[in-house]
Protein backbone atom coordinates (compact mmCIF):
# COMPACT_ATOMS: atom_id res chain seq x y z
CA UNK A 1 0.00 0.00 0.00
CA UNK A 2 2.84 2.65 0.91
CA UNK A 3 4.48 1.90 -2.38
CA UNK A 4 1.63 2.59 -4.36
CA UNK A 5 1.10 6.26 -2.46
CA UNK A 6 5.55 7.23 -2.84
CA UNK A 7 3.92 8.06 -6.54
CA UNK A 8 1.48 10.06 -5.33
CA UNK A 9 3.04 12.00 -2.98
CA UNK A 10 6.11 12.64 -5.50
CA UNK A 11 3.59 14.22 -7.28
CA UNK A 12 1.40 15.94 -5.07
CA UNK A 13 4.25 17.76 -2.96
CA UNK A 14 5.51 19.31 -5.60
CA UNK A 15 2.48 21.08 -6.49
CA UNK A 16 1.40 21.78 -3.24
CA UNK A 17 4.65 23.69 -2.96
CA UNK A 18 3.88 25.68 -6.09
CA UNK A 19 0.49 26.80 -5.15
CA UNK A 20 1.81 28.34 -1.84
CA UNK A 21 4.12 29.78 -3.86
CA UNK A 22 1.81 31.19 -5.86
CA UNK A 23 -0.52 32.41 -2.98
CA UNK A 24 2.88 34.01 -1.49
CA UNK A 25 3.30 36.28 -4.46
CA UNK A 26 -0.20 37.17 -5.13
CA UNK A 27 -0.51 38.68 -1.52
CA UNK A 28 3.14 39.88 -1.88
CA UNK A 29 1.72 41.77 -5.07
CA UNK A 30 -2.03 42.96 -3.31
CA UNK A 31 0.67 44.45 -0.31
CA UNK A 32 2.79 46.73 -2.58
CA UNK A 33 -0.20 47.54 -4.67
CA UNK A 34 -1.87 49.18 -1.08
CA UNK A 35 0.52 51.82 0.32
CA UNK A 36 -1.51 51.25 3.79
CA UNK A 37 -0.20 47.64 3.89
CA UNK A 38 1.68 46.23 7.11
CA UNK A 39 5.06 45.85 4.79
CA UNK A 40 8.53 47.07 4.94
CA UNK A 41 9.75 47.38 1.71
CA UNK A 42 12.50 49.43 -0.68
CA UNK A 43 10.47 50.51 -3.21
CA UNK A 44 11.59 52.66 -6.91
CA UNK A 45 9.38 54.79 -8.94
CA UNK A 46 11.35 55.64 -12.11
CA UNK A 47 10.86 57.55 -15.18
CA UNK A 48 13.33 58.36 -18.14
CA UNK A 49 10.78 61.68 -19.57
CA UNK A 50 11.79 61.52 -23.25
CA UNK A 51 11.63 65.30 -25.01
CA UNK A 52 11.98 67.77 -22.21
CA UNK A 53 13.36 70.90 -22.70
CA UNK A 54 15.37 71.39 -25.80
CA UNK A 55 14.05 67.90 -26.56
CA UNK A 56 16.70 66.02 -24.27
CA UNK A 57 15.95 62.98 -21.70
CA UNK A 58 15.51 63.62 -18.21
CA UNK A 59 15.53 60.68 -15.64
CA UNK A 60 13.64 60.76 -12.23
CA UNK A 61 14.91 57.95 -9.81
CA UNK A 62 13.08 57.77 -6.81
CA UNK A 63 14.20 55.91 -3.80
CA UNK A 64 10.91 54.65 -1.56
CA UNK A 65 11.70 52.85 1.71
CA UNK A 66 8.16 52.34 4.13
CA UNK A 67 7.88 50.52 6.94
CA UNK A 68 4.53 50.29 8.72
CA UNK A 69 3.74 50.49 12.63
CA UNK A 70 0.98 48.51 13.55
CA UNK A 71 -0.46 49.95 17.17
CA UNK A 72 -3.54 49.39 18.75
CA UNK A 73 -6.08 51.07 16.77
CA UNK A 74 -4.38 53.09 14.23
CA UNK A 75 -1.52 52.21 11.45
CA UNK A 76 1.58 54.32 10.98
CA UNK A 77 3.03 54.03 8.01
CA UNK A 78 5.63 56.59 7.23
CA UNK A 79 7.50 56.51 3.38
CA UNK A 80 10.17 58.35 2.10
CA UNK A 81 10.78 59.62 -1.32
CA UNK A 82 14.41 60.45 -2.18
CA UNK A 83 14.31 61.82 -6.33
CA UNK A 84 18.01 61.24 -8.23
CA UNK A 85 17.62 63.92 -11.23
CA UNK A 86 19.28 63.50 -14.51
CA UNK A 87 18.12 67.23 -15.35
CA UNK A 88 18.37 67.74 -19.21
CA UNK A 89 18.58 71.74 -20.66
CA UNK A 90 15.42 73.86 -19.99
CA UNK A 91 13.53 70.87 -18.82
CA UNK A 92 10.45 71.56 -16.46
CA UNK A 93 9.55 68.13 -14.40
CA UNK A 94 8.07 67.58 -10.87
CA UNK A 95 9.99 67.37 -8.90
CA UNK A 96 12.26 70.11 -9.72
CA UNK A 97 9.88 73.39 -10.13
CA UNK A 98 12.39 75.51 -11.92
CA UNK A 99 13.15 75.16 -15.84
CA UNK A 100 16.82 73.83 -16.11
CA UNK A 101 19.41 76.38 -16.83
CA UNK A 102 20.08 76.23 -21.01
CA UNK A 103 23.38 74.93 -22.18
CA UNK A 104 24.39 70.46 -23.45
CA UNK A 105 25.11 69.33 -20.21
CA UNK A 106 22.73 67.26 -18.02
CA UNK A 107 22.38 68.18 -14.53
CA UNK A 108 22.73 64.76 -12.23
CA UNK A 109 22.16 65.04 -8.31
CA UNK A 110 19.57 64.18 -5.39
CA UNK A 111 16.61 66.66 -5.34
CA UNK A 112 14.65 67.39 -2.39
CA UNK A 113 13.27 64.85 -0.31
CA UNK A 114 10.17 63.70 1.04
CA UNK A 115 8.99 62.13 4.17
CA UNK A 116 5.29 61.31 4.76
CA UNK A 117 3.58 59.62 7.46
CA UNK A 118 0.32 58.17 6.97
CA UNK A 119 -2.38 57.93 9.70
CA UNK A 120 -5.15 54.73 9.10
CA UNK A 121 -7.43 53.40 11.31
CA UNK A 122 -7.78 49.88 11.82
CA UNK A 123 -10.64 48.66 9.58
CA UNK A 124 -12.49 45.62 8.27
CA UNK A 125 -14.27 47.21 5.45
CA UNK A 126 -13.70 46.99 1.67
CA UNK A 127 -12.32 50.37 1.16
CA UNK A 128 -9.83 52.40 4.33
CA UNK A 129 -8.18 55.42 4.36
CA UNK A 130 -5.18 57.63 5.59
CA UNK A 131 -4.42 60.87 5.97
CA UNK A 132 -0.94 62.65 7.60
CA UNK A 133 1.80 65.24 7.02
CA UNK A 134 4.18 65.48 4.64
CA UNK A 135 7.62 66.88 4.83
CA UNK A 136 9.87 68.33 2.54
CA UNK A 137 13.95 68.02 2.71
CA UNK A 138 15.99 70.28 0.96
CA UNK A 139 19.16 67.68 0.07
CA UNK A 140 19.35 68.80 -3.35
CA UNK A 141 22.94 68.53 -4.29
CA UNK A 142 22.49 71.05 -6.94
CA UNK A 143 21.13 74.54 -7.12
CA UNK A 144 19.58 73.60 -10.59
CA UNK A 145 17.36 70.99 -8.96
CA UNK A 146 15.06 73.29 -7.35
CA UNK A 147 12.53 71.61 -5.46
CA UNK A 148 10.30 72.25 -1.97
CA UNK A 149 13.33 73.04 0.12
CA UNK A 150 12.31 73.33 3.29
CA UNK A 151 8.82 72.88 2.97
CA UNK A 152 5.57 70.85 4.64
CA UNK A 153 1.85 69.67 3.41
CA UNK A 154 -0.61 66.79 3.89
CA UNK A 155 -1.15 63.82 2.26
CA UNK A 156 -4.19 61.38 1.99
CA UNK A 157 -4.50 57.76 0.69
CA UNK A 158 -8.12 56.02 -0.35
CA UNK A 159 -7.32 52.13 -0.62
CA UNK A 160 -9.90 49.44 -1.78
CA UNK A 161 -11.16 47.54 -4.65
CA UNK A 162 -13.58 46.43 -7.44
CA UNK A 163 -14.01 42.94 -7.47
CA UNK A 164 -11.72 40.04 -6.75
CA UNK A 165 -8.99 40.61 -9.23
CA UNK A 166 -8.89 45.21 -9.52
CA UNK A 167 -7.25 46.89 -6.42
CA UNK A 168 -7.51 50.67 -6.23
CA UNK A 169 -5.57 53.55 -4.07
CA UNK A 170 -5.96 57.15 -4.82
CA UNK A 171 -3.21 59.09 -3.17
CA UNK A 172 -4.02 63.11 -3.48
CA UNK A 173 -1.02 65.29 -1.67
CA UNK A 174 -0.36 68.91 -1.50
CA UNK A 175 3.17 70.23 -0.48
CA UNK A 176 4.15 73.97 0.15
CA UNK A 177 7.77 74.97 0.14
CA UNK A 178 10.48 77.55 -0.70
CA UNK A 179 9.96 80.90 -2.79
CA UNK A 180 6.62 80.44 -5.02
CA UNK A 181 6.66 76.36 -3.96
CA UNK A 182 3.23 75.28 -4.34
CA UNK A 183 2.63 71.85 -5.78
CA UNK A 184 -0.24 69.49 -6.11
CA UNK A 185 -0.51 65.98 -6.77
CA UNK A 186 -3.21 62.93 -7.58
CA UNK A 187 -1.62 59.78 -7.92
CA UNK A 188 -4.62 56.73 -8.78
CA UNK A 189 -2.86 53.42 -8.72
CA UNK A 190 -5.26 51.38 -10.40
CA UNK A 191 -4.49 47.66 -10.95
CA UNK A 192 -6.11 44.39 -12.37
CA UNK A 193 -4.10 41.56 -11.02
CA UNK A 194 -4.40 38.29 -13.43
CA UNK A 195 -6.60 35.22 -11.79
CA UNK A 196 -4.24 32.78 -13.71
CA UNK A 197 -1.17 34.35 -13.61
CA UNK A 198 -0.58 35.08 -9.66
CA UNK A 199 1.70 37.96 -9.22
CA UNK A 200 0.90 39.50 -12.38
CA UNK A 201 -0.92 42.45 -13.07
CA UNK A 202 -1.18 45.50 -15.59
CA UNK A 203 -2.41 48.89 -14.32
CA UNK A 204 -1.92 52.76 -14.32
CA UNK A 205 0.45 54.49 -11.49
CA UNK A 206 0.23 58.12 -13.21
CA UNK A 207 1.45 61.47 -11.14
CA UNK A 208 -0.76 64.02 -12.34
CA UNK A 209 0.19 67.31 -11.28
CA UNK A 210 -0.87 71.08 -10.88
CA UNK A 211 2.10 73.33 -10.30
CA UNK A 212 -0.03 76.73 -8.66
CA UNK A 213 2.86 78.91 -9.36
CA UNK A 214 3.73 78.79 -12.79
CA UNK A 215 2.44 82.30 -13.85
CA UNK A 216 2.53 81.04 -17.98
CA UNK A 217 1.51 77.97 -19.86
CA UNK A 218 0.17 75.04 -18.57
CA UNK A 219 -0.04 74.14 -14.89
CA UNK A 220 -0.93 70.52 -14.98
CA UNK A 221 0.88 67.51 -16.02
CA UNK A 222 -1.27 65.10 -16.96
CA UNK A 223 0.16 61.20 -18.01
CA UNK A 224 -1.65 58.65 -19.90
CA UNK A 225 -0.28 55.02 -20.24
CA UNK A 226 0.27 51.64 -18.35
CA UNK A 227 2.58 49.35 -16.96
CA UNK A 228 2.69 45.38 -16.51
CA UNK A 229 4.50 44.18 -13.48
CA UNK A 230 5.50 41.01 -11.56
CA UNK A 231 6.06 40.21 -8.21
CA UNK A 232 7.52 36.98 -7.15
CA UNK A 233 8.49 34.84 -3.79
CA UNK A 234 12.10 34.82 -3.18
CA UNK A 235 11.12 32.82 0.04
CA UNK A 236 11.73 33.50 3.95
CA UNK A 237 9.12 36.58 3.37
CA UNK A 238 11.26 38.13 0.69
CA UNK A 239 9.79 39.27 -2.63
CA UNK A 240 10.43 41.16 -5.56
CA UNK A 241 8.27 43.00 -7.89
CA UNK A 242 9.31 44.67 -11.68
CA UNK A 243 7.26 46.35 -13.55
CA UNK A 244 7.29 48.41 -17.02
CA UNK A 245 5.40 50.79 -18.97
CA UNK A 246 5.05 54.47 -21.13
CA UNK A 247 2.90 57.55 -21.08
CA UNK A 248 2.26 60.17 -23.18
CA UNK A 249 1.35 63.55 -21.85
CA UNK A 250 -1.25 65.23 -23.74
CA UNK A 251 -1.17 68.42 -20.82
CA UNK A 252 2.34 69.55 -19.43
CA UNK A 253 3.55 72.49 -18.85
CA UNK A 254 6.56 74.03 -21.59
CA UNK A 255 9.75 72.09 -21.07
CA UNK A 256 7.60 69.35 -20.16
CA UNK A 257 8.41 65.44 -22.08
CA UNK A 258 6.38 64.24 -24.81
CA UNK A 259 6.26 60.64 -23.38
CA UNK A 260 8.03 58.65 -20.52
CA UNK A 261 9.35 54.73 -19.93
CA UNK A 262 8.90 53.91 -16.72
CA UNK A 263 10.20 51.40 -14.62
CA UNK A 264 10.47 49.55 -11.02
CA UNK A 265 12.28 47.44 -9.01
CA UNK A 266 10.81 46.96 -5.22
CA UNK A 267 12.28 44.30 -2.56
CA UNK A 268 9.88 43.07 0.13
CA UNK A 269 11.92 42.84 3.59
CA UNK A 270 10.43 39.77 6.48
CA UNK A 271 8.85 41.83 9.06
Amino acid sequence: MFRRLFPVLAIVAPISGIAQEEDAAAAMAAALQDPLATISAIMTDNDIHIGTGTGQATTVLQIQPVYSIPLEKVNLIPRGIIPIIGLAPEAKIPPVTDPAPSGNTTRWGIGDSTIQLFISPKSDGAWKWGIGPQVSLKTRTRSSLTGAGWGGGVAGVLVGGFGDNVSAAFILAHMEGEGEFSVTLLQPNLYYNFPNIPGMSIGYNGAITYDHSISSGDKLQLPLGGVIGRTSDLGGGWGLDLNLGAYVYPVKPDGGPDWSFKFGVSVLIPR
